[in-house]
């Protein structure tokens, strides 16, 4: 059994045409439960609507269930694995709606799901993958499958037998999945999602870097060697990333332990990333996401080679910091003559981001919480400068 599942705001109509794409062979809307809407569309629509009084801004949870070709019972075995599923994460109550897909002969089913509950609780979702892996391993074992193998193995075959299917965990035991080396994906959902939405193969992109790193013995020799590979180096958010054809950053560390470590089972460390790269100073990417920047200059510097004398960060600027003689920092899309308190050029990097940058940006706006303001406040009344007597303004405080 193969399950996949991603939480979200579910705004836009963006999930139901996916629902409804074209591409499948066979294409049957479920009746929903809970809900009135005749189509998909005002369907998720109403999901998103009935959770506005809960407290969280990821009210919907899409869920896939796709059976082995090898059980008869396709939809036995999908009934089967809807009803634990709905049992484990207490979903029984909840509205959703959903399309039943054919493609290449594979018949599965996708369910979307709103996590408010009538009196404003939110469904938990913790550990939601190993708990959707061990509803697979109890529907494989009742159809008489092997299991499949699992990093949550030895935690799936303890919470088995606390809730009483001994069965399941015996089998689990008997099939050497305890002692089996975890598996690990080839691609996290979030590099898969990226991989999809660029048409870029991450495998490709890992090769050429690992290409790069045994053709270089320096920082200089490596920025070199990716370029000819099509792959621009430049500084990032945590640590050194490159942009591939299609403008997606990649960090270059993770880049390099997966390619070495898909080879000959020794990952490279970051240590010895960034030690390679030492000295080397790097930039940060345009405006465009450095699809077409591959210098890597010190701060203020000019790119070599460049007849316009645009640097790193594009629109004829210089790359890096700049002094306080001038206008905003290159990569903001400024520069002196690029009109001040214009906020079009940050925009446009902000939409540029990809999914992991988008999500990292994310957290760390979340982290400037109530509890880290109010210690920034105790700080600044500890300094005793007369900033703790006033606001902002000047205006002083009761």
């Amino acid at each position: 059994m193969i399950s996949g599942a991603m939480r979200g705001k579910g705004l836009g109509d963006a999930l139901a045409r996916h629902l409804t794409k074209p591409e499948n062979d066979e294409v049957i809307v479920l009746a929903p439960r809970g809900l009135g809407s005749p189509d998909l569309i005002r369907q998720v629509r109403e999901l998103v609507a009935l959770s506005l009084g809960g407290g969280t801004d990821q009210p919907v949870y899409h869920v896939h269930c796709d059976p082995d070709p090898s059980i008869e019972d396709n939809a036995g075995a999908r009934a089967r694995w809807w009803l634990l599923f709905e049992r484990e994460f207490r979903l029984a109550g909840q509205p959703y709606c959903g399309a039943e897909h054919e493609k290449h002969g594979r018949r599965h089913e996708h369910r979307v799901y709103g996590l408010v509950r009538r009196d404003g609780g939110v469904v938990d979702l913790a550990w939601d993958y190993a708990r959707r892996e061990k509803v697979s391993r109890i529907v494989e074992h009742e159809f008489g499958l092997a299991p499949v193998p699992s990093k949550h193995a030895r935690a799936i075959a303890r919470a088995l037998r606390e809730e009483g299917r001994a069965d399941v965990a015996d089998w689990l035991e008997a099939a050497g999945c305890l002692d089996a080396e975890r598996p690990v994906a080839p691609l996290s959902p979030e590099e898969r999602l990226v991989q999809e939405r660029t048409g870029v193969s991450l495998a490709s992109v890992r090769a050429a870097a690992m290409e790069a790193w045994h053709a270089s013995d320096d920082g200089e020799a490596l920025r070199d060697a990716l370029r000819e590979r099509g792959l621009l180096l430049h500084a990032g958010r945590s640590g050194p990333v490159v942009y591939d054809e299609s403008g997606a950053a990649h960090l270059l560390t993770r880049l390099i332990g997966a390619a070495s470590k898909a080879a000959d089972g020794q990952r490279i460390p970051a240590a010895a990333v960034r030690a390679r790269l030492e000295g080397l100073p790097l930039t940060q990417a345009g405006d465009d996401n450095g699809r077409d920047h591959g210098q890597v200059v010190g701060a203020g510097a000019t790119a070599a080679g460049d007849p316009d004398g645009a640097g790193a960060g594009g629109g004829g600027g210089r790359a890096g910091a700049v002094g306080p003689d001038r206008g905003p920092a290159v990569p903001d899309g400024g520069g002196r003559d690029a009109g001040r308190g214009d906020p079009r050029p940050a925009l446009r990097r902000l939409r540029g981001l990809s999914v992991i940058d988008a999500r990292a940006l994310t957290r760390r706006l979340k982290g400037l919480d109530a509890a880290r303001l109010a210690e920034l406040d105790r700080e600044r009344a500890r300094l005793g400068n007369g900033l703790a007597r006033a606001d902002m303004w000047g205006v002083g405080r009761l």
